[in-house]
């Protein structure tokens, strides 16, 4: 999740200990069930790079990349891509510090463009998606990982974020027909992980079936469109 500029980072204090949640038994089974979701709707590695956008301490593009993605991790937090560097040693990760409302590459550049529970954070995601689409060759993609609005996991961060809690009191939250609006055009597909609740305990299984038969909303909703010439330029004439 990421991102504002250093300068103003909420994400500095939370770096050193970001991927410590990875290591609990709910962070792990999240984890599984996210990364299931999200190789579900991204098409087979191609020769072409990925950019993920707001990478954070890299975690998503180190699974991307073992899976034969070459990728490039764009972070704006230096406490994150201090975190985060180290643990993609040997991996065909390459490190970019910039913001996802102004990229420094080249239009029609990458193959696939990711955000994954990066746009709540950004200061303007309408710039974001913009940038996104700009650098994305034409017939190629763009995911988005959405931490959906209307789940009980958004319900919580709300709440984190009425505490003052970075960094939820920065955050905004989308559904996906928010996002193919703003996109402007629908995805080709979409999938959702993660129906439990916060409070969930073992067996993680269990509950979320519970979640599903309860209706809840995903906590991550993984969204892909594919790109091209006139999408671009549409979006840009909305603009």
């Amino acid at each position: 999740m990421t991102r504002q500029p250093a300068v103003n980072d909420p994400f500095a204090a939370l770096a050193p200990a970001y991927e410590h949640w990875f290591d609990t038994a709910l962070g792990a089974y999240i984890d599984q069930a996210e990364m299931a979701a999200l190789d579900e709707l991204l098409p087979a590695p191609g020769n072409g790079s990925v950019i993920e956008v707001g990478a954070g301490t890299g975690h998503v593009s180190r699974h991307l990349a073992g899976r034969g993605f070459r990728m490039i991790a764009v972070e704006p937090s230096v406490a994150m891509r201090a975190a985060g560097q180290p643990r993609s040693a040997g991996l065909p990760i390459e490190w970019s510090a910039a913001v996802a409302e102004a990229l420094p590459f080249e239009d029609d550049v990458a193959d696939g463009v990711l955000f994954f529970a990066t746009l709540e954070f950004v200061r303007d995601p309408d710039a974001a998606l913009r940038e996104a689409l700009r650098i994305t060759r034409p017939g190629g993609w763009l995911a988005v990982g959405l931490l959906h609005a209307l789940s009980p996991w958004a319900a919580l961060y709300r709440h984190l974020a009425d505490q003052g809690e970075a960094p939820w009191s920065t955050a905004r939250f989308f559904t996906p027909e928010d996002l193919a609006r703003r996109v402007g055009h629908p995805p080709i597909a979409t999938t959702g992980a993660v129906h439990l609740a916060p409070q969930a305990v073992p067996p993680y299984e269990d509950a979320e079936r519970a979640g599903q038969r309860a209706g809840n909303a995903p906590a991550l909703q993984v969204l892909l469109f594919t790109t091209s010439s006139t999408h671009r330029s549409r979006r840009g004439a909305a603009q």
